[in-house]
């Protein structure tokens, strides 16, 4: 049976300056699609190009009819809203209501069967978008934790990220809150492999450790 969490609320600590701010965090639904346009809208090109890996002037179609589809097996979405208090200047209201500040997805690819991939069962890739001017406020930490906690309860066993150079936070943040499988370099891109349920799984060659001993960031 899968349990998927429709919607929550989490109090994240704030690592940069200001107080610590309270996220709450809901399952995209079909009816986002202008609401994720909007949110895409406040967010600077370079924003934009550490998250879709290019120079893009609005959500990629298959991105968005994915995240809008409500498959949470397939490509689970949601989205966070700041609460009260807004730090000083913040644009806290749009549309006449809470704006949204981060999109956060995790798309499943399934790849069982011999030669499919070098990981046994679903592979969950994850993505975070935040605002420029509430980044480094807790959005992303509070989207991860319940995109994970979805994840666990559909049986996802290993959860991906691939990254630019400026985005190794989010490597680091994965890698404190599960095992690391393996690192690897493609080009001027980094991504890390990392276990998310807690039995027992190793890669080939790796000595039994679940670890490959590529994770050097340097």
């Amino acid at each position: 049976m899968t349990n998927v969490i429709t919607g929550a609320a989490s109090s994240t600590p704030s690592p940069g300056p200001g107080p610590a701010l309270r996220w709450r965090v809901e399952a995209a639904r079909p009816q986002d699609g202008p609401v994720l346009d909007g949110l895409f809208a406040r967010c600077s090109a370079e924003t934009v190009r550490l998250r879709f890996f290019g120079r893009l002037r609005e959500l990629p179609r298959s991105y968005l009819d994915a995240v809008l589809a409500g498959r949470p097996e397939r490509h689970d979405a949601v989205i966070a809203y700041p609460q009260e208090p807004f730090p000083p200047g913040s644009p806290s209201v749009y549309g006449g209501c809470p704006a949204p500040v981060g999109l956060g997805s995790l798309a499943t690819e399934w790849a069982d069967g011999p030669g499919a991939a070098p990981y046994p069962g679903p592979l969950g890739e994850l993505g975070l978008l935040v605002v420029d001017g509430w980044q480094r406020r807790g959005a992303g930490a509070a989207m991860l934790d319940v995109l994970l906690d979805r994840a666990r309860a559909r049986g996802t066993r290993l959860v991906s990220a691939s990254v630019l150079p400026g985005r190794q936070a989010l490597l680091g943040t994965l890698g404190r809150r599960l095992r690391p499988v393996r690192m690897s370099r493609a080009t001027d891109t980094l991504t890390g492999v990392y276990r998310l349920d807690p039995a027992e799984w190793t890669e080939a060659g790796d000595g039994g450790s679940g670890y490959s001993g590529h994770g050097e960031l340097g």
